[in-house]
């Protein structure tokens, strides 16, 4: 999966256009690579993650260490529905490959 996604989050970081005070969102960030991407680019202020998964927060969490030991880099476990976040906390909100999982869609996000 890390391998298969790194173009796609390449480009997505890109057209995210992530500012310096931006705070970013993956929903369903797997091994952790985009995230990782982001942080090792200097890319926002904060960057958070959320998945369902309960293996891909530890792999996420040792591929990201030195980020999430610094405080730029926050990984939980949880779902799209229940997300562990206040509202209007993110800038930037992102999901690659993981939409077919969801059982169903935030309507806040305003997706259908």
């Amino acid at each position: 999966m890390a391998r298969m996604n790194r173009n796609i989050a390449v480009w997505l970081i890109n057209l995210l256009d992530i500012k310096p005070n931006d705070t970013v969102l993956e929903i369903g960030f797997g091994p952790g690579t985009a995230i990782g991407q982001m942080a090792d680019l200097g890319l926002g202020r904060q960057i958070c993650g959320i998945d369902y998964s309960p293996e891909m927060p530890q792999q996420a969490t040792a591929r990201n260490m030195e980020a999430i030991k610094s405080g730029r880099v926050d990984l939980r476990f949880g779902s799209v529905e229940h997300l562990p976040f206040r509202d209007n906390t993110f800038d930037k909100v992102f999901a690659i490959n993981s939409m077919q999982v969801w059982q169903q869609v935030c309507a806040r996000c305003g997706v259908s």
